[in-house]
């Protein structure tokens, strides 16, 4: 079986969950707009927004290589390249905004286990990113096919989750300030 059959069988597992990805995005940022307050003055809540968001943009990456045209990104080394330049570029991203999330002084609005557990399971994901692509790279791409679902499922489970605890979160504190002010 060649690359682009093998690609071509997982293309309405692609097609999903790029398009899940990117409409949970839009929904992410709707969600936050509303309390754009307390997103920006709690480096917690900002840090766990930016992984979130980072996760989706993954998973929304991931499908857009994989239901390029073939060709398009070229050989299975060039796509293996790519999702390791993918799991690279999304470490660089979120290391910084997580540093500030946990180093802050300020009293935090989500609990340090809480964050910690998120970020660990995101970069464990990218990880797997990078490890799919190195796979691929070497011309498994049947494994490293297999191993992306896995990845692509458990990045989207935790940016759903994080959403949620980013949502609640952000909705507690909003209503405590509105309370507080009367």
């Amino acid at each position: 079986m060649t690359f682009s059959d093998a690609v071509q069988g997982w293309h309405d597992f692609y097609l999903t969950a790029g398009a899940a990805a990117a409409t949970l995005v839009g929904l992410l940022f709707v969600g936050l707009s509303l309390h754009i307050r307390v997103v920006v003055s709690h480096h917690d809540v900002r840090s766990l927004a930016r992984i979130t968001l980072t996760d989706f943009v993954v998973v929304l990456l991931i499908a857009l290589l994989l239901l390029a045209p073939a060709g398009a990104v070229g050989s299975v080394n060039t796509m293996g390249t790519w999702l390791v330049l993918v799991a690279l570029v999304s470490v660089a991203l979120t290391l910084r905004t997580a540093i500030d999330g946990f180093r802050s002084r300020r009293a935090k609005a989500i609990g340090l286990r809480v964050l910690l557990a998120r970020f660990g399971l995101s970069w464990t994901c990218y990880v797997g990113v990078a490890l799919m692509g190195v796979l691929m790279a070497l011309g498994d791409f049947g494994h490293a096919l297999s191993g992306l679902l896995a990845v692509v499922v458990l990045l989207l489970v935790v940016a759903v989750r994080n959403t949620w605890d980013l949502l609640v979160t952000v909705a507690d504190h909003s209503e405590r300030r509105e309370t507080g002010a009367r």
